[in-house]
């Protein structure tokens, strides 16, 4: 269900961002905590086309469920790959981070904010999936 939901964000995002579709099915009065367009606004009612916000359910939901999801044979080794895992997607998202807040400005650090959303998820289920791969390499050569 996770690669499903990752492949319809992905569709979405692209659909979105390249092609700048933008489907009236989507356009919701939304409350807003805060909202700023052309004018500031604060706890109101706003219209809004709602097709980044399900472009990054999507995306972050497939990259949740890919993440945690249990091993078809899952074994106790694999709690140690998990936490190996965390750990590695903790400084790698750190470096992100730094990177992105001294050499991106203006939107475009807002755009590696949003991407960061992800990242974590992405880079801890690959983390995740090399050191699985590692050690049924490791434990054929045996």
């Amino acid at each position: 269900m996770g690669i499903f939901f990752f492949v319809i964000g992905l569709i979405l995002g692209i659909a979105r961002f390249s092609y700048g579709f933008k489907p009236d099915m989507l356009d919701f009065k939304m409350f807003a905590f805060y909202s700023s367009y052309l004018e500031s606004k604060y706890l109101q009612m706003i219209s809004n086309n709602m097709g980044e916000e399900f472009t990054g359910f999507f995306l972050i939901a497939g990259l949740f469920l890919v993440a945690f999801s249990r091993q078809k044979n899952e074994i106790a080794l694999f709690n140690e790959f998990r936490l190996k895992a965390f750990f590695m997607t903790a400084y790698l998202n750190f470096l992100f981070l730094l990177f992105s807040l001294f050499f991106t400005f203006g939107f475009a650090f807002i755009y590696m904010l949003m991407f960061n959303m992800g990242f974590g998820l992405l880079i801890y289920s690959i983390t995740f999936q090399i050191l699985i791969y590692r050690n049924l390499k490791t434990s054929m050569i045996q």
